[in-house]
């Protein structure tokens, strides 16, 4: 049996259930009234930051005035040609909905038009975007409409002037704290008011964000204690648990929410593969793994060519494919989890450290890359099965510890054999610079000279003979230089 999501279940139905300051339900209040008294209003522009209640709020209106309400996304292309239909002369007395059906209402009953994420809309008009929804408050629809942003000055002057704009700030942990006890009062959960304050906390002003967090730390539960609560990256798990709530459960585009993420599209690829088949079944689910694996073909381009660009057709294609890969938006509560293979990874993470070092004791000592010297491990573990002798010689060349041995073995009884062994037959590495140095530098220094004694005795006799040979020579330059030195009046004394 699927649960309803508690964002959705105690949804304000009244304003009067709203968490908002007395001014801003006053001011609503008054908007609603000369609405009422058939006095168009400027649209409503409520701002601010995510979970602070300003689609509740719309809702609320609705509900304490006996409104119908159509809810659309701006940020939705394929709305636009709805929107015109809805604010259009034609539609004025009639209800539309999401699919653009039109059905027969009271006459004069009004129609509550909500516009969410209006600063997620596109700039160009031929999308529909914001010159087209400045265009249509312009003619002055005659449906009161309320328009919410996370940020209003994404938007430009003229959509805001033509708007009374209304200012949200982030609730206190005390009213957040107030609507979880309430909350779990109404489910029958007993809680520590300490572990509602922590979830307060957590959620950084965020109510909804506060909910989803309580819903998933209470599933199973009929009562919460403050260690239930995991504060440690709370904030930002809650935050990848509300945009994977939006990829799987609507079809409002959440590409800018997974921007926004404190996670890298590494990180946040991996949280929507463990959470797919959870929501996704049959075709949707094969159509959903089509965009996420050309979303990885992205990503490995990123890794391999440093090119960061490739991120935003990552990201697209992770959420808004994943996104349009199901038929209807998803209902119910679906709990999350962390991806299993983090986990995996940080267990393993020692075998493949001790992994790394018994390679590089491999390639360092066989002269040869540690991605070769894994092709190597199957033999050496061959080697260390055979006889005591054997392995502890393998074990010495290699200079490898009781842990490595141990990793490789597999049997730590094993691996203390081998090792005592290596220690009382004194076995151990000879370094093979330092050995063959001092090798060569003895030889050099004994055995040529003997080897060698008659060809440096010839050598000597050549030499001999070579300087007697120059020794002659010289004395003639020596004669013929006294001669040439005589001159003609010594000639004849």
């Amino acid at each position: 049996m699927e649960r309803e999501l508690w964002v959705e279940k105690y949804r304000p139905k009244k304003l009067e259930e709203v968490i908002a300051s007395k001014e801003v339900l006053e001011k609503v209040k008054l908007w609603a009234k000369k609405w009422e008294m058939g006095k168009p209003q400027k649209p409503l522009l409520l701002a601010g930051p995510p979970g602070v209640g300003k689609t509740s709020l719309a809702h609320a209106i609705a509900g304490s005035f006996g409104w119908e309400v159509v809810e659309l996304n701006a940020s939705d292309q394929r709305n636009w040609q709805i929107i015109y239909r809805i604010v259009g002369e034609s539609a004025f007395n009639e209800t539309i909905s999401d699919e653009g059906e039109f059905y027969s209402t009271k006459e004069g009953k009004l129609k509550l038009i909500i516009l969410d994420e209006v600063d997620n809309i596109h700039k160009k008009e031929d999308f529909g975007g914001e010159g087209a929804l400045i265009k249509l408050i312009k003619r002055g629809p005659k449906q009161p409409m309320i328009l919410t942003a996370n940020d209003p000055y994404n938007l430009s002057a003229e959509l805001r002037n033509l708007c009374e704009m209304i200012q949200f700030k982030r609730l206190d942990k005390r009213r957040i704290v107030a609507v979880l006890e309430r909350i779990c009062s109404k489910e029958g959960i007993k809680a520590d008011k300490k572990a509602l304050e922590a979830i307060a906390s957590n959620a950084g002003g965020d109510l909804r964000a506060a909910i989803n967090d309580l819903q998933a730390i209470a599933e199973g539960k009929k009562e919460i204690r403050v260690e239930d609560v995991v504060t440690a990256k709370r904030v930002k798990e809650l935050d990848v648990f509300t945009v994977m709530m939006k990829i799987f459960k609507t079809k409002i585009p959440a590409y800018n929410d997974v921007m926004l993420l404190d996670e890298s599209p590494e990180d946040f690829i991996v949280w929507i593969d463990e959470n797919l088949p959870l929501e996704y079944k049959g075709e949707e689910l094969e159509e959903a793994y089509d965009y996420l694996s050309r979303a990885d073909i992205f990503l490995g381009r990123v890794r391999r060519r440093q090119f960061y660009r490739l991120w935003r057709y990552a990201t697209y294609l992770m959420s808004c494919g994943v996104q349009q890969a199901k038929k209807d938006a998803k209902k119910g509560f679906t709990r999350y989890r962390r991806p299993i293979i983090w986990q995996m990874l940080f267990q393993t993470k020692s075998k493949r450290e001790r992994l790394k070092a018994i390679l590089t004791k491999i390639g360092k000592y066989s002269h040869m890359s540690r991605r070769k010297a894994l092709e190597m491990i199957p033999f050496i573990k061959i080697l260390l099965n055979q006889s005591l002798e054997i392995a502890a010689n393998v074990a010495a060349f290699y200079n490898f510890s009781l842990d490595d041995l141990e990793f490789l073995l597999q049997d730590r009884k094993r691996a203390e054999e081998i090792l005592n062994y290596v220690r009382e037959k004194g076995l151990h590495r000879v370094e093979d610079e330092e050995f063959y140095l001092r090798q060569f530098k003895e030889t050099k220094q004994e055995e040529p000279k003997k080897e060698e004694s008659l060809v440096e005795k010839e050598i000597d006799n050549k030499k001999t003979e070579k300087s007697e040979s120059d020794k002659k020579t010289k004395d003639k330059r020596k004669s013929k230089k006294a001669v040439s030195d005589v001159t003609l009046d010594k000639f004849f004394e």
